[in-house]
């Protein structure tokens, strides 16, 4: 994987600019809630609102699984197996090699 090396003015210009945009974006909200109160909705509804945290997987093997033991498995289901009637005077027939007759050299 290809790593993206940024110089110290380079991560100064975007930490600025996202502190710029999240500023914005504060004040954006800001704005909304002065409406909503203007409207009449009640603040206690505003506060509710609360940001979800997911939960953060962690990197690592998968949990195994433990064996299932002889209480839980259930034994498998046989079939029975038909056998086939073979008609009378039928022939079994086999693949033979055909030999053909040599012609004598000239």
């Amino acid at each position: 994987m290809k790593a993206i090396k940024f110089t110290e003015a380079e991560l100064d210009f975007l930490q600025n600019h996202y502190e710029l945009e999240l500023l914005d974006a504060e004040n954006y909200v800001g704005e909304i809630k002065n409406i909503l109160k203007k409207l009449g909705v009640i603040e206690r509804e505003i506060a509710k609102e609360k940001p979800v945290k997911k939960p953060v997987k962690k990197a690592g093997r998968p949990k195994k699984e433990k064996k299932a033991t002889a209480e839980t498995v259930a034994p498998p289901v046989v079939k029975p197996v038909k056998k086939t009637a073979v008609k009378k005077g039928a022939k079994k027939t086999t693949a033979k090699a055909v030999k053909q007759p040599e012609l004598p050299k000239p």
